[in-house]
């Protein structure tokens, strides 16, 4: 199937569902300037940052081995802010039985299959709609549906060989591959303040040809980042890793000023001293360590996500290749 023909989809369904009302109102707004008004606006005029559209997407559904069927979900956030939603009223799922598993925290900018439901065989008609309401008063919704083929994803290999890494943590018996990913078993418990270490152990089972010089000695990038939460967290390299050699942001999500949920919560520093925490893995496999401080007690969500972008035939337009790795933590004062 063709992966560009996929993604195009997506996007067509996000613009459908816009413009038939089901997502909420455009960005663009219709204003009337009022003699003496202190913003000075202009009609039609697109609202300020920080006034901007947040939209769920539906990546689209895998069929997978045991029957069941995985809904991918992402989103894209037109602030230069980050958004902090927590779970309820306005961000929550049609189905309870799945609600608690998406994002709380939203990063500028488009952000694929960040997380997933996984429907039993029986429910395999059933659509899961996501809802999501800014403290700007815009509220968005897309539905995750099995059944179209426009929307099967694959787990087959890309035209070099590159398929989606395996992920597993120490003492667990899973392995967790694609968007769909693993959740850790262990909760994790930490103070504030007190740094917390987090590993995941990774490997990337591609096979590629060894005369194809752009297919050999492909690294694994860890991307750790937050998933939910009521603050920003800091990171520390870990000194088992080597540093990254290409830039932080061209991957993970990144800190920003933090726009609040309906209640405007507080707004954090601009950055996180260290940023989202990319570690880099020479070989085909190998454990990503990373240490986490959080500065706000709580529940936290950590997501790690491993990937092999490096590669010709991968790439989020591709929605290869990489997996979803989550860690819960509880924070304690």
């Amino acid at each position: 199937m063709n992966p560009f023909r996929r993604t195009v989809g997506g996007v067509a369904l996000a613009l459908l569902l816009w413009g038939g009302g089901l997502m909420g109102p455009p960005v663009l707004e219709a204003q009337v300037v009022v003699p003496g008004a202190s913003d000075g606006r202009w009609p039609l005029q697109p609202a300020t940052p920080g006034d901007n559209t947040l939209a769920p997407f539906n990546e689209g559904w895998y069929a997978n081995d045991d029957g069941t069927f995985s809904l991918s979900f992402g989103y894209v956030n037109t602030n230069l802010d980050t958004l902090y939603i927590p779970l309820g009223e306005n961000n929550f799922l049609d189905q309870a039985q799945f609600d608690g598993v998406q994002p709380t925290v939203f990063f500028p900018g488009r952000h694929r299959g960040v997380w997933s439901v996984t429907l039993p065989a029986d429910m395999e008609n059933t659509s899961v709609w996501w809802t999501l309401t800014t403290q700007y008063g815009h509220t968005t919704r897309v539905p995750g549906r099995t059944g179209a083929v426009a929307y099967e994803l694959d787990w087959m290999p890309r035209p070099h060989g590159s398929v989606t890494p395996s992920v597993s943590f120490d003492g667990e018996s899973g392995v967790g591959r694609g968007p769909p990913g693993i959740m850790a078993e262990r909760r994790h418990t930490a103070s504030v303040g007190s740094p917390l270490t987090l590993s995941v152990n990774v490997m990337d089972p591609s096979e590629r040809d060894p005369e194809d010089s752009r297919s050999v000695d492909v690294p694994l990038r860890v991307v750790w980042s937050l998933l939910q939460g009521p603050a920003p967290v800091e990171y520390t390299r870990h000194e088992s890793n080597p540093l990254p050699d290409e830039p932080q942001q061209s991957r993970g999500p990144r800190p920003a000023i933090a726009a609040g949920g309906a209640s405007a919560p507080p707004r954090y520093p601009a950055r996180a001293p260290a940023g989202p925490q990319v570690t880099r893995l020479s070989g085909e496999q190998g454990t990503a360590n990373v240490i986490v401080t959080f500065t706000t007690p709580g529940e936290y969500v950590m997501l790690a996500q491993v990937d092999n972008f490096a590669a010709p035939d991968s790439g989020t337009q591709d929605q290869c290749c990489w997996t979803n790795a989550y860690v819960r933590v509880n924070v304690t004062p």
